[in-house]
């Protein structure tokens, strides 16, 4: 795995984008969790919270104190139902409530504040609906693909409804930046893992029907650094998928001339994929190649030879139009 870029804690990116990291590192999170303030004048939009570090609060108040001599925050966005993205939603607002409060010289208290639905000291928080993963003490506000989101009059956010990561995944364009926040769909090193690979491989395509013709934007991710050229690191990102499915293919093909065994496991077809990899990773790599094997089922490339109760003891093979190609 390549060496992880080091960011800052708080950087300005353009002329309407600071990321604050929710200090929250890991092997699947990388540098940790990127948050963005947006917004060119002193009220901001905040996408993602985060996961609840105690930290990161005084790093937010640091990045907004320092930013037209103290911005306040107008909207929170959260991208989609990930920990790491929505657990710090409670932190974030109890910081707003004694912030705005404190701005306002009101003389109500933070403990007056109220639900993320009180107009008069804190924002509302906005998300694509998942009633089956959404807390609903959360109180989100509900979203729409394609619906604009006004930060100010010199900043509008587009939504776009881009499922497969999860279902209610969602990434944002920045209209007056050429920008597009992909949050996990498109990561700034390495891949992205997906619940539903038909689903994320057609997000990725659409995020190609943005940014011109042909389409040229950055891309600020829900992890790692800024990626420069977009469309580059999609285009990347959707080959390498289907690579991976092409190879998929290719093992169950060629194991459906030989006469004694038909089909395989998609742990065996792990065990040919990854045998330079070590063994460790053939679990997790099992899980790939298992949404892989759905997809291609989708497509009619591949059919399960016999029903079995746990998904990884079904045997795979090729439809007979593929086997024939």
């Amino acid at each position: 795995m390549e060496s992880l870029e080091k960011l800052p804690n708080i950087a300005r990116l353009s002329e309407r984008v600071i990321r604050v990291l929710g200090l929250n590192p890991s092997k699947f999170t990388l540098q940790g969790t990127n948050t963005y303030l947006i917004g060119k004048g002193p009220k901001k939009v905040l996408l993602d919270t985060g996961e609840g570090v105690a930290e990161y609060i005084p790093l937010l108040q640091k990045a907004l104190d320092q930013d037209h001599g103290g911005a306040t925050i107008s909207k929170v966005i959260c991208s989609h139902w990930h920990h790491d993205h929505v657990g710090g939603v409670d932190d974030v607002m109890k910081f707003l409530a004694s912030r705005n409060i404190h701005l306002n010289n009101s003389s109500a208290t933070a403990a007056d504040a109220g639900t993320s639905g009180s107009n008069s000291v804190l924002p509302g928080v906005f998300k694509f609906p998942n009633p089956e993963k959404d807390d609903p003490e959360t109180g989100f506000q509900g979203i729409a693909d394609e619906q604009e989101i006004k930060v100010d009059d010199q900043t509008t956010l587009v939504t776009l409804h881009t499922p497969g990561h999860t279902t209610d995944h969602c990434s944002f364009w920045l209209k007056e930046e050429n920008t597009l926040f992909t949050a996990d769909c498109v990561l700034g090193q390495g891949t992205a893992v997906f619940e539903d690979l038909s689903s994320y491989i057609k997000s990725l395509e659409r995020q190609l029907t943005i940014g011109g013709e042909p389409p040229s934007y950055k891309i600020f991710p829900g992890h790692g650094p800024i990626i420069e050229d977009g469309p580059a690191k999609i285009r990347e990102y959707i080959k390498h998928r289907l690579d991976r499915e092409n190879q998929i293919v290719g093992v169950l093909t060629s194991d459906s001339t030989n006469s004694i065994t038909s089909g395989k496991t998609a742990m065996e077809i792990v065990k040919v994929i990854y045998a330079a990899y070590p063994e460790s990773l053939h679990v997790p790599a099992e899980h790939q190649v298992l949404l892989h094997l759905k997809k291609l089922e989708q497509d009619s490339k591949v059919r399960r030879v016999k029903p079995a109760e746990e998904i990884s003891d079904v045997v795979w093979e090729p439809t007979q139009a593929q086997a024939n190609l």
